[in-house]
């Protein structure tokens, strides 16, 4: 047996697309097509594939909603799963929350402020999934997630491909926009020590949260901020005093509202997203001899 035939009949035909384009997965809504692209209906089928990749050395990438992505036109080699229903659940233990990766960071934050817990209403306006919030150690307004972890579950695999492992919060390496997580396996849940608060004034917190990020960002499709804050100078101020705002190639644009922003304007490619990127960063190294790191990230093959 191949890959391909052991991968059918470990999940069955229907459930496994070929040559799906991940324009389809990625809030950019650019991307070349993955191999296989799967999501899985059951938790356990997790580890089973993790083991399946590793014995077959089978490139094995884990998305969720796409938000901080970006894919080059040339597509992903191998396996793409993403955590759709199966990894999207909310379990209270006292001022504690078991959640899956797959959930969504606005769900997982009415869910919290809807029972009295306190600590997430910052991050409600963020779009991406908890497994990737994770990853990137998501923040904002001075609140980071990592902040609140006490343990995360993931499937290994860098070693015993396909064992669960759990680690505490110290093990995850979280740093600003960042973690060590994705070396070591596929998130699957984690579990949050919250506060206790009371409900009325939560939501209002984070009602007020959510507007400032709508009143700031575009609507347009994009992957939120594009650049790492260097200390002490968020990006967004530095591109635009280099004079970046606005700046387009093909159908992507730095955001006229948000600088920090790339939009696709209509027709973009990742060429066109990437180009400009690098753009911005020549005209920010000119100006304040600074070199913009990206936030979002960058996977995929060249055309």
């Amino acid at each position: 047996m191949n890959f391909e035939q052991e991968l059918i009949g470990l999940l069955g035909g229907p459930e496994i697309k070929k040559d799906e384009p991940m324009a389809r997965h990625t809030s950019w809504k650019v991307g070349g097509a993955a191999d296989y692209f799967l999501v899985p209906r059951k938790r356990e089928q997790l580890p089973a594939l993790a083991s399946l990749c590793k014995e077959y050395e089978v490139p094995l990438t884990v998305i969720g909603n796409g938000t901080n992505l970006l894919v080059r036109e040339g597509g992903l080699r191998g396996l793409v799963i993403k955590l759709g229903p199966a990894f999207q659940y909310i379990d209270r233990e006292g001022l504690k929350l078991r959640v899956g990766a797959g959930t969504s960071l606005p769900h997982l934050v009415s869910g919290a402020v809807a029972g009295g817990l306190a600590g997430l209403e910052p991050l409600g306006g963020i779009p991406g999934t908890v497994g990737g919030a994770l990853i990137m150690n998501a923040g904002a307004f001075g609140t980071y997630i990592g902040e609140l972890v006490e343990e995360v579950m993931l499937v290994d695999t860098a070693g015993e491909a396909g064992e669960l492992r759990l680690l505490t919060r110290e093990e995850c390496g979280f740093k600003y926009r960042q973690s060590n997580l994705a070396r070591q396996g596929i998130i699957s849940e984690v579990l949050l020590q919250l506060r206790e608060g009371d409900p009325v004034s939560l939501g209002r917190r984070a009602r007020e949260y959510q507007e400032e990020r709508l009143r700031r960002h575009p609507r347009q499709p994009s992957a939120g901020s594009v650049f790492k804050n260097p200390p002490g100078s968020p990006a967004g101020r530095l591109i635009e005093a280099a004079g970046g705002k606005g700046l387009q190639v093909g159908g992507a644009q730095v955001s006229p509202q948000h600088a920090n922003f790339i939009v696709n304007r209509g027709g973009a490619t990742a060429g066109d997203i990437l180009a400009l990127m690098a753009k911005v960063q020549g005209l920010v190294k000119e100006k304040f001899n600074l070199e913009l790191q990206p936030e979002v990230q960058i996977i995929g093959e060249e055309v």
